[in-house]
C-alpha cells in the first residue's frame, strides 16, 4: 500500500504546521486538528499517564469527556493490550483492539462498558508517543461508526516520528525560551539524541550520544563539516531547498534502526532529534512457565488476535478443545477474561525483555 501525491501534499503541510507550533499548551490541540485533517475522526484525545495511575487528557471536540470520563476511562486501562504491547515491543507503531481481541471480547470489558460506550466510542486506535519523567504520553482517535482502515493506519505511522519530534520540541521550547543554551539544557532529560544547526546547516551544538550514534550508524559515510555524516548533509540540504520543510531519515544498523528527525529551530535553523529502535522489535509473547507448553500455544495465538476457531484450525484442534485450553488458561492466571490473560502475557513478556536488556 503506498500513499498518494495528495496525501503527501497534504501530509507536508500538516507537519509544518506542526512545527511552527512552539507553545506547549497549544500544540496538544494542534496535533489532534491535524490528525483529524489526515485522517477524520468523531473524537480524539492526547492522553496522559502519570504514576500511581494518574490519568489527564487533551481532547477533540475539547468538551469531548467530562473529567469524571477521563478517569473512568483511566479507571481500566489496565484492561487495554495496548501499554503491555508497547512495553514488551517496543513497537509504538498505532494499534488497533483487533490486533490483540476479537471485537466482541473487547466489548465485554469495563474499560469499554465503563469508559468508552458512554462517549460513544466504538472503535479506536492508539499511537504512543513518548515516556518523559515517569509519565506516559499517547494519542487515541475514536469513531462510533466506521471502523479504521489500514491506509489510514499507514498515514498516523507515516506522521508519527514527526507527530513526536514537534510535540517533545514544543516542550523543549516552552521550557527554554528563546535562547539556544536553554534549549540545549532542556533536551539533556528528552527522550532521544539531539542537535541545533544554524540557518546555514553548520552544526551549532550536538549532543554527545547524538555525536555516539551517527558515528555508530553512519560509520562507513563521509563527514563533513562538524563530523556530520552526508545522509544527514544531504538531509538538511533537502530541507532548505523546500523552506525548512521538516524531513526523516531511517538508518538500519545491525540490530536497531536509526530515525533522524528535523525541524525547524525557533531560533532559526533546523534540530535534529534521533531515535533508535529495535530492527526486529521484541516478541509479544513468550512462553509463561505456569503453563503447558499446549496452552503455551493457545496463548501465543490468543495475543496475536485469534478467535478459538482460528487457533483450532492452526493447531489441528476442535473448538471445545480449544474453550478447555483457554479456561485452563485463565485459571492458571487467575483472570476472569481473555483480554485480562492477554494483558498478562504480554506484560509477562515485557518483563523478560527488561531483564535481557539489563
Amino acid at each position: 500500500m503506498s500513499l498518494s501525491s495528495e496525501d503527501w501534499g497534504k501530509i507536508n503541510d500538516c507537519l509544518l504546521r506542526l512545527y511552527r507550533e512552539l507553545d506547549s499548551e497549544k500544540q496538544p490541540r494542534l496535533m489532534l486538528q491535524v490528525i483529524n485533517e489526515l485522517v477524520p475522526t468523531d473524537s480524539s484525545a492526547l492522553n496522559i499517564f502519570k504514576p500511581h495511575g494518574e490519568m489527564s487528557a487533551v481532547t477533540l471536540p475539547e468538551t469531548f469527556a467530562t473529567p469524571d470520563q477521563v478517569n473512568a476511562v483511566g479507571r481500566y486501562t489496565h484492561q487495554s493490550p495496548f501499554a503491555s504491547y508497547f512495553f514488551a515491543t517496543r513497537d509504538f507503531s498505532w494499534m488497533m483492539p483487533t490486533d490483540f481481541i476479537p471485537q466482541e471480547d473487547f466489548y465485554k470489558l469495563e474499560l469499554y462498558q465503563q469508559g468508552q460506550k458512554p462517549l460513544n466510542i466504538h472503535h479506536h486506535m492508539v499511537g504512543f508517543i513518548a515516556l518523559m519523567d515517569e509519565t506516559a504520553h499517547a494519542l487515541s482517535i475514536h469513531r462510533s461508526k466506521k471502523g479504521f482502515e489500514e491506509r489510514e493506519r499507514e498515514i498516523l505511522n507515516t506522521i508519527q516520528p514527526h507527530v513526536v519530534n514537534s510535540y517533545i520540541n514544543a516542550i523543549v521550547h516552552s521550557r527554554a525560551k528563546n535562547s539556544l543554551a536553554q534549549i540545549q539544557a532542556a533536551v539533556e532529560t528528552a527522550p532521544g539524541a539531539y542537535g541545533h544547526f544554524d540557518a546555514q546547516g553548520k552544526v551549532v551544538w550536538l549532543q554527545e550520544r547524538a555525536s555516539a550514534w551517527l558515528n555508530e550508524f553512519f560509520a562507513g559515510e563521509v563527514k563533513h563539516e562538524g563530523k556530520i555524516p552526508f545522509s544527514i548533509r544531504k538531509l538538511l540540504d533537502d530541507s532548505a531547498r523546500e523552506s525548512n520543510s521538516p524531513k526523516k531519515l531511517e538508518k538500519v544498523g545491525e540490530k536497531e534502526v536509526l530515525t533522524a528527525c528535523l525541524g525547524a529551530s525557533p531560533v532559526g535553523g533546523w534540530v535534529m532529534r534521533l531515535e533508535r529502535r529495535p530492527r526486529h522489535f521484541y516478541p509479544r509473547f513468550r512462553n509463561l512457565p505456569v503453563l503447558t507448553e499446549r496452552q503455551n500455544e493457545v496463548l501465543k495465538w490468543m495475543v496475536e488476535g485469534k478467535r478459538n476457531a482460528e487457533i483450532g484450525t492452526i493447531l489441528h484442534l476442535s473448538p471445545r478443545t480449544v474453550e478447555k485450553h483457554v479456561a485452563e488458561i485463565l485459571k492458571h492466571l487467575k483472570v476472569e477474561n481473555r483480554a485480562s490473560a492477554i494483558v498478562n502475557a504480554m506484560g509477562f513478556a515485557a518483563a523478560e525483555t527488561q531483564k535481557d536488556n539489563v
